[in-house]
């Protein structure tokens, strides 16, 4: 393994030199195995190993500074609280990669926390992310998680670990505000250059290579987004901090992925108003991209801003409807318009699960609508919607089961419910990982049929609606 530290270039007013601080009798407990073979990295190696797990420190290893907005309010100082920015390895495909440890320790950033995190949310995390990358969404991965002996007090005292991950890279919306809003403006602008360079090249070759790369970075943000909402995906916590400079779903904390239909949907217990509830998450992306364009404020014109910032709402709402009608099985924009809000009302009302319904609608007969009927109380609302749907489809002229494998590719059938990480996480807790693995199997093969685990692609049980998250972890 061949660690590179090109951020560390940038200067100390970026970081701080942090080491990993071991967690007392920790192990590996699972690795990624097809990542870690794309990055050339061997963890039977007991170098590697070392290194990662920070028994052997990384001298280069880092922290990083950044601001950002919580919660609306604009805290000036943030950073890496618990994580360490490890360096960079290069995968197969030539590009740089940055490895990154969560739970590692105190920081100098860590605000009077402890800087390590628990094995529940490491675990969710893991689950998450790989859950997401099998979904097409663009994210952070997981590369391997560590459990240990130590005990992490939250609530409660709690099993520590710490979680390896990869991304294209860490930068965030707030390592801009923050040198921003302290008029640096030679770190801004070498923070700028070093964006450009590693992540947006082929802006340089171009006229307007800054303005260019935020037309980029607004694209990616709107794809993502539209890809949460298609998938039904709650993040969060949409704080600035946690928005990526390279279009990446990152730092998962109270995510959840929608089961009862509910557009005003808050999975995070903490976000007491609903500010980032499923219905608002768009609305953010663009209240987040506001405030990234005001810290090119000096580089371009309000009007250059205002007219890149235009581009966020076509781009989202134009790939949305793209996810839409592949879901849907539909190849007319107007016909998803259509009869997507009167479907929206039907799974609104009836309380029906999001991911079942379509899958199901996948497998609808155009003889036989009971699979979906039999879910609801108002059979004939339903059945008239289905008849609509099915005259739409018939008039598309295409073949009706390959429409029907299309919508099987990308309607899951096995999604990551909040209980059957819970379920997971109490087995492991207890010194037993097979219940994860397994889960992890199926969210990572989600448009597999898995027979023998049935069981799981079914609505969560009774007990299972009162489970909460939230920002503690």
């Amino acid at each position: 393994m061949h660690l590179k530290h090109n951020f560390s270039t940038l200067g100390e007013s970026f970081y701080s030199a942090t080491l990993i601080q071991p967690l007392l009798e920790q192990r590996l407990v699972e690795c990624n195995q097809t990542l870690a073979d794309n990055l050339a990295i061997d963890f039977k190696d007991s170098e590697t190993l070392a290194l990662l797990s920070g028994e052997q420190p990384i001298t280069a290893s880092l922290s990083m500074v950044y601001a950002g907005h919580q919660f609306g309010g604009f805290s000036p100082q943030l950073g890496d609280g618990r994580g360490v920015l490890l360096g960079e390895v290069v995968d197969q495909q030539g590009k740089l990669i940055d490895l990154h440890m969560k739970g590692a320790g105190p920081t100098p950033y860590s605000r009077r926390g402890d800087g390590r995190a628990v094995l529940r949310s490491c675990m969710r995390e893991y689950l998450a992310s790989e859950a997401m990358f099998a979904l097409g969404v663009p994210t952070s991965r997981a590369l391997a998680l560590f459990d240990s002996r130590e005990a992490v007090h939250r609530e409660t005292p709690e099993m520590g670990a710490m979680l390896l991950r990869t991304a294209n890279g860490h930068i965030r919306f707030g390592h801009f505000e923050y040198f921003f809003s302290r008029g640096m403006t030679d770190e801004l602008d070498a923070l700028i250059q070093y964006c450009l360079s590693h992540y947006y090249p082929e802006c340089l070759e171009t006229s307007s290579p800054i303005e260019n790369m935020l037309l980029a970075v607004v694209e990616r943000t709107a794809h993502m987004i539209a890809k949460w909402q298609a998938h039904g995906f709650q993040h969060g916590v949409m704080n600035t901090d946690n928005f990526s400079f390279t279009g990446e779903t990152i730092d998962y904390g109270p995510f959840g992925f929608m089961e009862d239909y509910d557009e005003s949907w808050v999975c995070n217990h903490s976000d007491y108003e609903g500010r980032y509830a499923f219905n608002r998450q768009p609305g953010v992306g663009l209240w987040n991209l506001n405030c990234l364009m005001r810290c090119f404020s000096s580089h371009l014109t309000r009007d250059q801003l205002v007219t890149i910032l235009q581009t966020y709402e076509t781009a989202l709402q134009s790939h949305y409807d793209s996810l839409m009608l592949q879901k849907l099985g539909l190849s007319d924009v107007a016909d998803l318009h259509k009869l997507w809000p009167s479907l929206v009302t039907i799974l609104s009302q009836e309380k029906l699960d999001y991911s079942l319904f379509l899958r199901s609608l996948s497998l609808l007969s155009a003889d036989d609508y009971s699979l979906l009927l039999d879910e609801v109380i108002d059979r004939e609302r339903l059945r008239t919607w289905l008849d609509e749907y099915m005259s739409i489809r018939s008039l598309q002229g295409k073949d009706w089961q390959q429409v029907q494998q299309g919508m099987l590719t990308v309607n899951p059938k096995y999604v990551l419910r909040n209980y059957l990480a819970h379920e997971a996480i109490q087995a492991a807790e207890a010194g037993d990982y097979l219940p994860f693995r397994r889960l992890l199997n199926l969210i990572t093969q989600p448009f597999d049929e898995h027979p023998a685990c049935e069981a799981l692609a079914r609505r969560a049980p009774g007990w299972a609606k009162s489970l909460e998250v939230s920002c503690s972890s």
